[in-house]
């Protein structure tokens, strides 16, 4: 008979789910602190999910497949689970530091991104093209939560994140710190390939319904636009953030 699955809530702890998080977690050195594998589980990712979690002496407990179903709930969890120390923030003057030494700092601004999906998506993306910190304010913001670990495929675990009490003020300190701060607005007659995004830079990234606020436009420096020539008049946030931040890559290759 297999252990019985136990799960007791600890504060600052996450419950994930998903080969590749669990893998990352892993190989980020983020805190695991115990693993769930379903019984008879097998195939890719499982044998260096067992290897690094052996080197770290983080205990792995076999389960049944409906207990582990049970557990994580009604999500696609590949066979495993993971009990992991809860992602942390920069503090403001971590922040503050990380534009202060970065002599082309790339921060990424996300207003009130809800679904966890597309807040998933766009960690990937923004970990891929190496913005240096993604800053938000918790008002209106998903939560980091499995569904985002799951949805960036482990980004998570190497992005460096800062939560500020206003977003009207991060802009403003991101300002004063000399940054071009761009709002994503579509419409805007400047397009996205004639802004200076080789320079330090804020991209204001909006919901997926709204897009970027009105004040929090007028609080940024200027608002550039992605060329669209069809009928539909919006991207979704993931994949505006993953066109503006490839091309904001392909400008920083080109110095």
């Amino acid at each position: 008979m297999h252990n019985e699955l136990k799960m007791q809530e600890k504060k600052n702890n996450l419950y994930i789910y998903g080969r590749q998080p669990i893998i990352e977690a892993l190989r980020s050195m983020h805190t695991v602190y115990k693993i769930w594998l379903a019984a008879g589980v097998s195939g890719s990712g499982i044998g260096p999910i067992k290897r690094l979690a052996e080197e770290q002496a983080v205990p792995i407990q076999t389960v049944g497949k409906n207990q582990l179903q049970k557990f994580v709930g009604p999500v696609v969890h590949q066979g495993v689970a993971a009990e992991v120390e809860a992602l942390k923030f920069l503090n403001r003057p971590g922040f503050e530091g990380l534009l202060d030494t970065n002599s082309s700092p790339l921060i990424l601004v996300l207003d009130q991104i809800q679904d966890p999906h597309n807040l998933g998506a766009v960690i990937r993306t923004a970990e891929i093209c190496g913005v240096h910190c993604i800053a938000f304010a918790e008002k209106g913001m998903a939560r980091l939560n499995a569904t985002v670990v799951k949805t960036s495929a482990g980004a998570v675990f190497y992005q460096r994140f800062f939560q500020a009490d206003d977003i009207l003020w991060l802009i403003d300190k991101l300002n004063e710190k000399g940054l071009h701060t761009f709002a994503l607005a579509p419409g805007s007659e400047t397009l996205m390939y004639d802004a200076p995004l080789d320079e330090s830079v804020a991209l204001v990234i909006g919901s997926e319904g709204k897009g970027v606020r009105k004040n929090v436009q007028r609080q940024c420096g200027g608002k550039i636009s992605i060329p669209q020539f069809g009928r539909v008049g919006s991207l979704n946030a993931s994949v505006a953030a993953a066109v503006v931040l490839f091309e904001t890559l392909r400008q920083r290759l080109k110095r």
